[in-house]
């Protein structure tokens, strides 16, 4: 894909944020798969340089577009009117950067989660409500009395004259001047200043990648500062950029149960703002006590900042989401695809050529090398407990196993034993698939469909193997990474799964027999950029001969990997589904 991404343009505006921040977000230096063009734009002629970018004719949109409206640089009413052209994108959206931390904690209170600081005990914290990267918080922020807090008030109120300006100019209102004073006037009740309980504790921040309606929360990172002089430590402005504060990963087998407390919270703080509404997730910033209390503090609305190199690189998408920047890259357009089926994919006429083919499927494969190999997996490697098969079509796989369990002993028999799921888009590919009578559950669905209603159900803990054949080859290469991504996750013990190695001239031969909704993909290279996921062993690789096809008379080769994972408990990464906005 050809991708547009739009930045936030700092020329003219005076932001304090200017030097500091003066490398743009980079989402093409990470990976080859698409070309990505940058697109600066400016506050004060935002919908001629949006139209100007719209007219190249970019496939895709990343809005990087910041700004509130207190901001001096693009972003809220920018990013409504690139909404307003309905065009495919993902990021930052209006509506969210409309909204202020107050909001936000007045969200989490009706709902229940997060826990977010109470606002009645000194010390209490003062801060903006709206505005990024600790502005105006400083050693005075933490005020232990009534005078500190009138005197941290007042401060903080004259540091937000320009801001208030700035706003009343974008809200149309008449004297911009006079609002500004009337804000002045409210003290802690002004909608743009945050008053609350100071809570002691340690920082930290954990990134939640939105997966269609569920999403997940990868390892937490903790924020490490130099000491300050007075008890309280916390990040002001000036320490989050001094070249003595760094982040790290937090190691789960360290403190299991504050790095599962931390991913749950901040899951929580994703389901209850408008950040879920983004096709990318968020960023939250948390504080832990001592005792182990945790409390969402900020949500941010981009879980990746595509920084190639300085401190603030996206170490929980580096480390512990599988597949890396290039797999997150490829989820963002997912979800927007997700939403929007019919623009992106042939299903419907795939399932029905499928369905023609199902009376004769297994006479066909029947004595095939694709059968001889996926009997030596079989036979190869363990499969007991639960095995999920993706695009299992007539249940052959299933079959096999069966006929493994019957040529084993009685006792290795019992620990061959295995429950089957399947899923196959062919109604009737299912239907013979059905009559063995192997599968306890069936899926009529696409695979990311499939994993994600398994996610969100009794199974959700249960999947112990993940397997697929001859059937990824139909995902888009932004799906493909969105499957793996979530098999990776699922999977208790081993995925095991073919790449069809398609030859161009495939694709060709179907095009000439009018048969182009057939088309299919190698994706040979997006497996393998996968390497190792934290976690996992690739445990063999094997690439043969695997199918000639009937229609065009095209071979293919295919490359069998198959993925153990190492240790169960150690998994560092959180999924949770829609099913806590009910909450």
């Amino acid at each position: 894909m050809r991708i547009c991404v739009f930045q936030s343009s700092y020329e003219g505006s005076g932001s304090v944020l200017q030097d500091i921040d003066d490398v743009p977000s980079q989402p093409g230096a990470f990976t080859s798969q698409h070309k990505f063009e940058t697109r600066f734009i400016h506050k004060d002629k935002a919908q001629q340089e949006i139209d100007a970018a719209v007219a190249e004719g970019f496939d895709f949109y990343f809005n990087f577009l910041w700004g509130t409206l207190d901001d001096p640089v693009a972003g809220v009413i920018a990013s409504r009117y690139f909404e307003s052209l309905g065009l495919p994108s993902c990021g930052i959206r209006s509506w969210e950067r409309s909204k202020t931390k107050n909001d936000f904690y007045k969200t989490a209170r009706l709902h229940g989660a997060p826990l977010v600081p109470g606002v009645d005990r000194f010390p209490l914290f003062v801060k903006p409500a709206n505005g990024c990267a600790s502005q105006l918080i400083d050693e005075h922020s933490v005020c232990h009395n009534q005078e500190e807090l009138d005197l941290a008030l007042r401060r903080i109120s004259t540091s937000l004259l320009e801001a208030r300006i700035r706003r009343a100019h974008a809200l149309g209102i008449e004297d911009p001047f006079k609002y500004a004073s009337s804000c002045d006037c409210l003290g802690r009740d002004s909608d743009d200043i945050v008053v609350q309980e100071y809570i002691e504790g340690r920082d930290y921040s954990c990134s939640v990648v939105k997966m269609g309606q569920s999403c997940i929360a990868l390892a937490p990172i903790v924020y490490n500062m130099k000491q300050p002089a007075n008890k309280e430590s916390f990040l002001t402005f000036d320490r989050k950029f001094d070249e003595e504060t760094y982040t790290e990963l937090l190691q789960k087998r360290d403190n299991p149960m504050l790095f599962g407390r931390l991913q749950q919270v901040a899951i929580e703080a994703f389901m209850v703002t408008d950040c879920k509404d983004s096709n990318m997730g968020c960023d939250v910033d948390l504080r832990a006590t001592p005792t182990g209390e945790v409390f969402a503090i900020e949500v941010n609305p981009q879980p990746a900042t595509f920084l190639p190199e300085g401190v603030y690189q996206d170490l929980p998408i580096i480390h512990s989401l599988p597949g890396g920047h290039p797999a997150v890259i490829n989820i963002f357009i997912a979800n927007y695809m997700l939403h929007h089926p019919g623009q992106w994919d042939h299903q419907s006429k795939v399932a029905s050529e499928y369905d023609g083919f199902a009376p004769k499927y297994d006479t066909a494969v029947n004595g095939s090398p694709m059968l001889a190999s996926a009997k030596r997996l079989a036979d190869r490697f363990e499969f007991s407990g639960t095995v999920l098969d993706l695009g299992c079509g007539t249940g052959f796989f299933g079959r096999l196993l069966a006929d493994k369990s019957k040529k084993s002993s009685s006792l290795a028999a019992s620990k061959q034993e295995s429950r089957l799921l399947g899923c196959d888009i062919s109604p009737g590919m299912l239907e013979t698939c059905r009559t063995s009578g192997l599968y306890d559950v069936l899926y009529l669905a696409s695979m990311e469909a499939t994993l994600l209603k398994i996610s969100n159900s009794d199974y959700a803990k249960d999947v112990d193997h993940i397997t697929s054949f001859s059937a990824i080859h139909f995902l888009r290469p932004e799906m493909f990474s969105f499957v793996m991504v979530l098999c990776f996750v699922l999977a208790n013990r081993s995925i095991t799964i073919n790449v069809d190695e398609i030859p161009d001239s495939y694709n060709e031969n179907l095009k000439e027999k009018g048969l182009d909704f057939m088309h299919s993909i190698n994706h040979l290279a997006n497996m393998e950029a996968f390497g190792e996921p934290k976690g996992w062993r690739l445990v063999s690789r094997e690439r043969e001969y695997s199918w000639t096809s009937p229609t065009t008379g095209d071979r293919v080769n295919t490359t069998y990997f198959r993925f153990e994972r190492v240790d169960v408990d150690d998994r560092d990464v959180m999924m949770k589904g829609p099913e806590l906005l009910r909450n």
